[in-house]
């Protein structure tokens, strides 16, 4: 399974949350492991860094899906706070067009070779609350983030949902509380029949 959606929606906490309620494992987006990130976000201008970056993040996300792989072969279950969709979004916001097609292409090649979510839930919610929840956790490189960005993220992951092929539970973050333990108990229970039914496909 993999939750996701724009910055600040709050895919970490509820994947976090979800995978215990599922007695299943969170694997969490490795972005803390990009040390080029920070420089990025600070505002270099440099084409040749923000390449850099998109592509140290395909490196990290394939590296990471192979231990999902892992996992998975083992009997597991995953809840994971990303999925591969992510990476083509987020390399339009840094690259210009070209290379953001050839991020595209790149991410493809190896789409074939690793897990993809058996379910996909998609979060979505207004530009004030992702502000809100944003400066609420206080990340330095997120200070920035405009409502005119934050906008444009939602439309992407809109589009990526509506692309995605495959099965998908969609969540208005404004009116889920994540916190509720009977909410996220319901919510794995909608997980539970779903999967369920993958499995007797």
């Amino acid at each position: 399974m993999a939750v996701e959606g724009p910055t600040g929606v709050g895919k970490t906490t509820l994947a976090t949350r979800l995978a215990a309620a599922l007695d299943a494992v969170a694997v969490l987006d490795p972005y803390e492991s990009n040390q080029l990130l920070p420089e990025l976000a600070a505002g270099d201008p440099n084409p040749a860094l923000a390449l850099q970056v998109e592509l140290t993040f395909v490196a990290l996300r394939v590296a990471q899906l192979r231990q999902i792989a892992v996992l998975l072969d083992g009997g597991r279950a995953v809840v994971a706070d990303w999925a591969l969709l992510k990476q083509t979004i987020f390399a339009a916001t840094v690259l210009d067009a070209s290379d953001t097609v050839r991020v595209a292409a790149t991410v493809d090649v190896w789409a074939t070779s690793v897990p993809t979510p058996d379910l996909l839930i998609g979060m979505s919610a207004p530009t004030g609350t992702l502000q809100t929840r944003i400066r609420a956790r206080g990340r330095v490189f997120e200070a920035g983030l405009t409502d005119d960005y934050l906008s444009g993220l939602s439309a992407a992951f809109d589009a990526a949902f509506a692309a995605w092929p495959g099965r998908q539970l969609p969540i208005a973050a404004d009116r889920f509380d994540t916190f509720d333990d009977r909410a996220v108990r319901d919510l794995a229970h909608q997980v539970r029949d779903v999967l369920t039914l993958v499995e007797t496909r």
